[in-house]
Order: structure tokens, then C-alpha cells, then sequence
């Protein structure tokens, strides 16, 4: 039981040491929290672009370097014998003028196209009897007036 009082004692002594002091600062806009990314937030893309890297590797069968490659020269050689070829000559003819002739060619062109309206004219109607209007106009029949109307 001494023992078990004892190490009761020794685990409460060593959690009461003062451990690390937690940081309890407000986080400035541009941390934003996280600590990961240490540069200032961006709306900007950026790509990443492939780097070239030099590879080298082993290659197990041993080659000869440098080694004789055959190469086909050509040389220009004279031949002794003429042989006969056409050539052909252009004639060129003299023309006095050119005369000028109308070609037809159909290109559809934007064109307004005017068109006369008629302009309005007062017509004379003739009525062969008077029309009588009422001054009261209304829809339905005849109009009841509700005694709880005001």
C-alpha cells in the first residue's frame, strides 16, 4: 500500500512541473492558421514546370567507344558520252492592247429597297341617322346599390 501512496505521489509531483507554455496569440490575416505555407495567400495559378535531369545508367555489356560507322559518300563523276535532250523554249507573243469585256459575275450586294407608303387621307363617311351615346356606360345588367355600401 506504501507503494502504491508513493507512486501516486511521484506521477502528481511530475504532472504538476510546468510543461511548455501553449502559444495563445491571435493569428494575424496572413497566417490563416495553418503554418504550412509560409509565403502570402494568392489568387494567382502557378504552374510547375519540368526540370531536365541527367540520367545516367549502366549498361551491363561493354561497348566500344568510339566505334567505326560506315558512311556512303557521294562523289560526282564525269561522263564522257553527250546525250541529246529537249529543252523547251517559251514563245512569247506581243499583244497590240488588252480589250476590255464585261464579265458577269453574280455577287450578292446589300441594296435598300425603297418603298412608297401611302400617305392617309380623311374619308368622309356619310351616316344616315343620328347616334344617340348615353352618358352612363356599364357592363351587365342593371346596377343594385348594397345597403352596406357607403
Amino acid at each position: 500500500m506504501k507503494l502504491f501512496i508513493i507512486l501516486a505521489v511521484a506521477i502528481a509531483v511530475a504532472s504538476g512541473a510546468p510543461a511548455e507554455e501553449s502559444k495563445k496569440d491571435k493569428r494575424g490575416i496572413i497566417e490563416i492558421g495553418h503554418n504550412f505555407h509560409y509565403e502570402e495567400p494568392s489568387l494567382v495559378y502557378e504552374q510547375h514546370h519540368a526540370v531536365p535531369v541527367t540520367v545516367e545508367k549502366h549498361v551491363p555489356v561493354a561497348v566500344k567507344v568510339p566505334y567505326p560507322v560506315h558512311v556512303e559518300k557521294h562523289v560526282p563523276v564525269i561522263v564522257e558520252k553527250k546525250v541529246p535532250v529537249y529543252v523547251e523554249k517559251k514563245v512569247h507573243v506581243a499583244v497590240d492592247r488588252p480589250v476590255p469585256y464585261p464579265v458577269e459575275v453574280s455577287v450578292p450586294v446589300l441594296h435598300k429597297k425603297i418603298v412608297e407608303v401611302a400617305k392617309p387621307y380623311p374619308v368622309y363617311v356619310e351616316q344616315a341617322r343620328p347616334v344617340v351615346v348615353k352618358d352612363d356606360h356599364y357592363y351587365g345588367g342593371q346596377l343594385y346599390k348594397k345597403p352596406y355600401w357607403g
